[in-house]
């Protein structure tokens, strides 16, 4: 016998609770870790004939299109974002302006979005001037200026004066997370998805002043340190989230944790024990905070070939895992469900991201959600979504039948193919 039919927020609230809803719980383009780059946005609009106004880009390091009602409901989406003030490199989200890319679509973008050309790169730069990140001509998105093969001496950093340098959620946005936290929960019954990662303090230590092969090096070489610089990242993202619950967690369904990425396309960065011993404890106080202040769940993005490291997550408190890349190595979905199925969410894995969606056959597409909601879906624990965001080039074809088929093949009981 089917379920009785659920709002959004029900579904996605028993899926995270590891029971079988109506049918599956659906994510695309409900934060900006599901979302959908602005161009192949704009292509899904014009072909579904809505209306043309310019989107915002809600996400400036990639270009992420802010999800439109009428797309979140073409899209069958469960989930909506309680979106954070920033849009990336301390830019917030206001007095929105029209801005022309390479590609030819306008878009919308924050006021303080001023990209300088020069030397066939766009450029952002801080408020002291100095470059940030870059685009290069024609490109689609951002990089950090600071080299990811950097190598220099170590030098510790002054991790004092970085401290003290991080900046906090402001009152009034504070306040204005809570007016719209209240609004969405009173007036949606969409799932609500929160995080509080991007006011500026997180648990990234390349903001300690390191690059990231030099992070790596520190992590093998040094790893007294290394503890010190994520001990104090989280001490600085506990306040913010204290603050951040107290505004705004009886809103919220979910919680981003941290969108940190400790996978490569074939195996972790690092030794999965290195991890339990550096990252383990910190993650812990921020997930244990999450769980006795709030109802909310504690959601943790990080891509790549993980899968020995996912055991420490649990440990860790991390509910939900997402994307759940299951293309990299290690990464099969049947593998991930017998070994953690009941132990954490899925919330990803849906459909391959980077040959299925953008270069596959919309039957390839359909084919492809139906054998990933049998091997994830059964016993609840499973929210679907692409893996990660949906890339430029994606027909609109494939992106509609993809939301199509998890509807078609989502119902419970689930139906092995």
């Amino acid at each position: 016998m089917k379920n009785e039919k659920m709002t959004s927020r029900e579904r996605v609230r028993k899926a995270l609770n590891y029971e079988e809803p109506d049918r599956v719980p659906i994510d695309v383009g409900g934060s900006y870790l599901t979302s959908i780059c602005v161009d192949a946005y704009v292509e899904l609009r014009n072909y579904l004939g809505l209306k043309k106004d310019p989107p915002k880009v809600n996400e400036l390091m990639y270009m992420l299109a802010e999800t439109d009602e009428d797309i979140r409901k073409r899209l069958h989406c469960d989930v909506i974002e309680l979106e954070t003030p920033l849009a990336r490199f301390g830019i917030e989200k206001r007095d929105w302006k029209p801005w022309k890319n390479e590609q030819g679509n306008t878009l919308l973008v924050p006021g303080g979005y001023n990209p300088v050309e020069e030397d066939g790169y766009l450029w952002i730069r801080d408020v002291q001037g100095r470059n940030i990140a870059r685009m290069p001509k024609g490109g689609l998105y951002y990089d950090y200026t600071q080299s990811l093969s950097e190598m220099r001496d170590f030098e510790p950093a002054d991790l004092k004066k970085w401290k003290e340098s991080q900046p906090f959620f402001t009152d009034e946005q504070l306040r204005e997370l809570e007016v719209q936290a209240k609004k969405l929960h009173e007036e949606t019954d969409y799932a609500i998805c929160g995080g509080f990662y991007k006011s500026g303090a997180a648990m990234l230590p390349l903001v300690a002043g390191h690059s990231f092969t030099e992070w790596l090096c520190i992590l093998q070489t040094d790893t007294d340190y290394a503890y010190s610089v994520v001990d104090i990242s989280t001490d600085m993202a506990l306040k913010n989230l204290e603050r951040y619950i107290q505004a705004v967690g009886k809103y919220l369904d979910i919680i981003v944790v941290s969108t940190s990425d400790f996978g490569t396309q074939q195996c972790e960065m690092f030794q999965p024990e290195v991890w339990r011993r550096v990252y383990g404890p910190n993650y812990r106080k921020l997930n244990d905070h999450v769980h006795k202040y709030s109802n909310a769940k504690t959601f943790f993005h990080c891509c790549g070939s993980i899968y020995n490291i996912i055991p420490h997550f649990i440990e860790a408190g991390v509910d939900i895992l997402n994307p759940v890349q299951v293309s990299a190595a290690n990464m099969g979905a049947a593998g991930l469900k017998e070994a953690f199925g009941g132990k954490i969410v899925f919330w990803g894995g849906g459909i391959d991201t980077q040959s299925v969606l953008p270069f596959g056959t919309k039957e390839e597409v359909r084919q492809q959600v139906k054998e990933r909601i049998s091997v994830f879906a059964p016993g609840g624990g499973f929210v679907f979504a692409p893996v990660h965001d949906i890339q430029h080039g994606v027909p609109p074809e494939n992106i509609l039948a993809m939301a199509d088929a998890a509807i078609e093949f989502g119902g419970y009981p689930i139906h092995n193919p």
